[in-house]
C-alpha cells in the first residue's frame, strides 16, 4: 500500500498546479497591463516565439502574443511578452518583459 500513496499523490497534486500555473499567468498579464495603462484586447500563448525571444526564453517562462489597447496614445500595440524570470519562470510574478512588433 505505501508504494502507491507517492503516486497517488503526486496525482492528486497535478490539478492544483495546473489551476495555480493558469490563474498565475493570467494575473501577471493583467498586473503588467494596468501598471503600463493597457486594456488587454487579445492575448495568446504561444510556444513558438519569434527567433529574437526563442533563443533567450527558458521552458519555466511563458511566452504570449498580445494585443493592447494603449489609453496614453489612444492606439492599439500587438507584441510578445515573456512572462517570468529566466530561472523561476512564473514564481517571478514581478518579471515581464515586452517586445512590441513596431519596434
Amino acid at each position: 500500500m505505501s508504494h502507491l500513496l507517492l503516486p497517488i499523490l503526486l496525482l492528486a497534486l497535478i490539478p492544483p498546479y495546473i489551476f495555480w500555473y493558469l490563474a498565475r499567468t493570467k494575473s501577471m498579464l493583467a498586473a503588467w497591463a494596468a501598471s503600463c495603462g493597457f486594456r488587454i484586447l487579445e492575448a495568446k500563448r504561444s510556444y513558438f516565439p519569434p527567433w529574437r525571444m526563442w533563443l533567450t526564453t527558458s521552458k519555466s517562462q511563458v511566452v504570449m502574443h498580445v494585443k493592447v489597447y494603449d489609453d496614453a496614445t489612444h492606439r492599439i500595440r500587438s507584441g510578445w511578452l515573456r512572462l517570468g524570470s529566466y530561472w523561476w519562470g512564473v514564481f517571478d510574478a514581478d518579471a515581464v518583459e515586452v517586445q512590441w512588433d513596431d519596434e
